[in-house]
């Protein structure tokens, strides 16, 4: 088995309690960086839901854009995978002057899954209203999901699902041994979910895990211990959004 560089561990907050948590964690808007996200994927409704073919396979294409212009990076990523079925050049993390691949653990709760995700900056194309606009995917990145068993046709004519508006914050904890971050997303007009995560070497990232969440126990705030990620929650709200356009 591949060792992972680091652990992501994530709490995920949502309705009543993200409000609470962002007052109780001094999270000033102004203060956050404030960024636009957008996920790539092709929608079809299954009676009363909505199926996301490429996020159901494990591939996730996300591009977040500064607030008020062009810069910003594009995301493949597979989640979950098995880092031993990668190719060989793909099982430890590396980057680049302007690309970065991570493989990691990410732990939410009890799930713990391995995830692999290679991102580029640069400056893109905003997607239009209609979500015709397909993401400017590099050839690694292609391969990388291929890895997903995703046919190359089936990334060539996706519908771009956004934005989410995102603010973004580095919080200072002292009860903590890892920077915590927090990120809040809304979608829409009433969806909205806070995250808090932070990196961890995995010697040490139970306990990290554990600070965590007596840290926010100690604040009143109690997350679910089976944790559905915002990714999902938020692709879900907006291709049903979509389809009712």
């Amino acid at each position: 088995m591949a060792s992972a560089a680091d652990v992501e561990i994530k709490v995920i907050l949502s309705g009543d309690a993200t409000e609470a948590a962002a007052e109780l964690l001094g999270l000033d808007p102004e203060d956050g960086k404030r960024r636009a996200i957008y996920f790539w994927d092709r929608p079809r409704p299954d009676g009363d839901a909505v199926r996301l073919p490429l996020l159901d396979a494990g591939a996730v294409i996300r591009l977040r854009l500064d607030e008020d212009g062009d810069k910003g990076d594009l995301t493949a990523k597979r989640r979950p995978c098995d880092p031993d079925t990668l190719p060989e050049d793909w099982r430890e993390s590396r980057e680049g002057e302007d690309w970065e691949f991570t493989v990691e653990e990410d732990w939410a709760g009890r799930d713990r899954v391995w995830a692999a995700s290679l991102k580029v900056d640069g400056r893109y194309e905003r997607p239009a209203e209609n979500g015709s606009a397909q993401p400017e995917l590099s050839r690694d990145q292609r391969m990388l999901l291929s890895t997903a068993e995703v046919a190359a046709a089936t990334l060539d004519d996706l519908t771009a699902l956004g934005p989410i508006r995102a603010v973004r914050w580095k919080a200072a904890r002292r009860d903590l041994i890892h920077p915590l971050v927090a990120e809040l997303w809304t979608v829409g007009d009433e969806l909205r979910f806070l995250e808090l995560s932070l990196r961890s070497e995995p010697a040490v990232a139970s306990l990290a895990q554990h600070l965590l969440e007596r840290g926010l126990g100690d604040l009143g705030l109690r997350p679910p211990a089976r944790q559905v990620l915002k990714t999902r929650q938020a692709m879900t709200a907006l291709a049903r959004a979509r389809a009712r356009v």
